[in-house]
């Protein structure tokens, strides 16, 4: 399929699920309230021996993070379904990444839910935060960062040195990728791993970043390089974890085309 024939449709299908996360983070955020306010209850007496203003101080840190949390979390069910673009959604994608989502890892454990399943809705939420924004990119300030597993193992070139090396064999998806990259001219690089994602971004300072990874990897860089948007894209893994993983090359250049101010030649 060209990704010129592709629908606004086909490029929502990355923010399909996103629900999963967001009930489970408000569940596990009132969860949180119930459980710290029965322990403010419990201890409040001691605190008050001690100090009145030490119980009324703590008490009023208590409801402030709280408030913050609610608001936070108000902001992303609104940006996420809405689509509409708050001047300060990035607090609300900021508390959810770094309290709500740990949190609702846990709780998901508990009763039952895979943090695989977790991390996949987490990156739906991201995708759709990052289409509610409607921002658009130029094309060379794009960077599409791999996984070093989309090689295929056969290949003895060391792609992650320079990915236009790459013999054009067609065994794998990064022939097609580099061809997508070099057409919008955006950026593109293959890390190994999470130091060198961090390295290469740091290179080529992006503007927005087009990644693909699985999902612990992918919700591991969202974290890492907040507040440049990503788009994640999750790979395909038909023989296992991190060897000749797959990855659907339309969504990329679909992707490009929709998040770039620059038009394909």
């Amino acid at each position: 399929m060209k990704a010129e024939n592709y629908s606004q449709t086909d490029f929502n299908i990355n923010t399909k699920g996103k629900g999963l996360v967001l009930v489970l983070a408000t569940v596990s955020l009132i969860i949180m309230m119930v459980l710290t306010t029965l322990l403010w209850w419990f201890i409040s007496p001691r605190l008050h021996e001690i100090s009145d203003v030490l119980a009324t101080l703590s008490l009023t840190a208590l409801r402030i993070f709280y408030l913050v949390l609610t608001m936070g979390m108000l902001l992303v069910y609104l940006t996420c379904y809405l689509g509409r673009n708050f001047l300060i959604a990035h607090f609300a994608v900021r508390s959810f990444i770094t309290v709500l989502f740990p949190i609702s890892v846990f709780f998901g454990k508990i009763v039952g839910i895979s943090e695989e399943r977790l991390r996949t809705s987490f990156v739906h939420v991201n995708n759709a935060f990052l289409q509610s924004i409607r921002k658009r990119y130029p094309a060379d300030r794009i960077l599409i960062l791999l996984p070093h597993c989309l090689q295929h193992t056969s290949c003895k070139i060391r792609i992650t040195i320079d990915i236009h090396l790459c013999a054009r064999c067609g065994r794998c998806d990064i022939s097609r990728l580099v061809d997508i990259a070099d057409k919008y001219h955006a950026k593109i690089a293959i890390a190994t791993g999470g130091t060198l994602a961090r390295r290469i971004v740091l290179k080529y300072r992006p503007k927005m970043i087009i990644a693909v990874a699985c999902q612990r990897d992918l919700v591991d860089g969202l974290r890492d390089v907040f507040p440049i948007p990503v788009y994640g894209v999750l790979n395909d893994r038909p023989e296992g974890p991190c060897i000749n993983t797959r990855v659907a090359t339309e969504k990329i250049e679909y992707a490009l085309q929709a998040l770039s101010i620059h038009e394909s030649t």
